[in-house]
């Protein structure tokens, strides 16, 4: 049996673990490494580390950051910001990563995925998509510019990750990241019709509710920061929970 994942998101600059809001605001929310190891510890099915600094500073992933990561987990990670190219990529995955994420590289070089998927497979290449909604819909958000590309229809470019080789999509909303206010069920909707590789939702978890709506949808993972840093929420808590509500879950 398939089993809905956990996945806590970690977001990193400059060595440390940072929350914010709606992509801005970050605050120091203490070490990566202590933070990890205790997901890890209380059954995180996996780990979603974003360096959230590499890309808008035109360098690769922290590698030393990851290491503050590795030594202190027993669980999947999956790495991203900053994969340019196939090296970035290999030095992720020598220094411990089980996957990449591409967020912002892979719209500015699509051939990439294919180039990582032939390498690696599709299992280990997860692509990132953004998602900001206005008065015209979703849109694609760029973080580096911290904008929209109206110009680039979200779904179109969903279905060409996919075609291209990517084995699962980390859907991110910008406007509810950091607010609690629960995930954008409507976006994961749409791109639950088109695809049928996994999807990641993830902005917005402030409750056990939210989470079980989410599931209810046909989430198969949720990514989570806010909830578990910055209350008295842990995976033990959330999995109980959503197992009592019917849901399969690792325990």
């Amino acid at each position: 049996m398939l089993r809905n994942r956990l996945i806590p998101s970690l977001l990193i600059s400059r060595r440390r673990l940072v929350k914010g809001v709606r992509f801005a605001d970050h605050r120091d929310a203490g070490s990566p490494g202590t933070t990890a190891r205790a997901h890890s510890a209380q059954g995180a099915d996996e780990l979603l580390v974003l360096d959230i600094d590499a890309d808008r500073e035109g360098r690769g992933p922290d590698l030393s950051a990851l290491a503050d990561v590795v030594t202190e987990v027993q669980v999947p990670l999956t790495v991203g910001g900053g994969i340019r190219d196939e090296r970035a990529a290999a030095a992720c995955f020598e220094a411990g990563a089980d996957k990449i994420c591409l967020t912002t590289t892979a719209l500015d070089q699509p051939d990439l995925i294919d180039r990582l998927a032939k390498v690696y497979g599709a299992q280990a290449v997860m692509v990132g998509i953004d998602l900001y909604e206005n008065d015209d819909g979703h849109q694609l958000y760029d973080y580096r510019a911290k904008a929209c590309m109206p110009g680039r229809n979200w779904l179109s470019w969903l279905d060409e990750a996919v075609d291209r080789g990517a084995g699962e999509i980390h859907l991110a909303s910008v406007n509810r990241e950091g607010t609690r206010a629960g995930y954008d069920l409507a976006a994961h909707g749409k791109a639950r019709d088109r695809v049928v590789v996994p999807l990641i939702l993830d902005g917005g978890a402030g409750t056990l509710d939210h989470l079980a709506e989410a599931m209810g949808a046909g989430a198969d993972a949720l990514a989570m920061g806010t909830m578990l840093v910055f209350s008295d929420n842990n995976i033990v808590k959330l999995k109980r929970f959503l197992a009592g509500a019917g849901f399969p879950m690792r325990i």
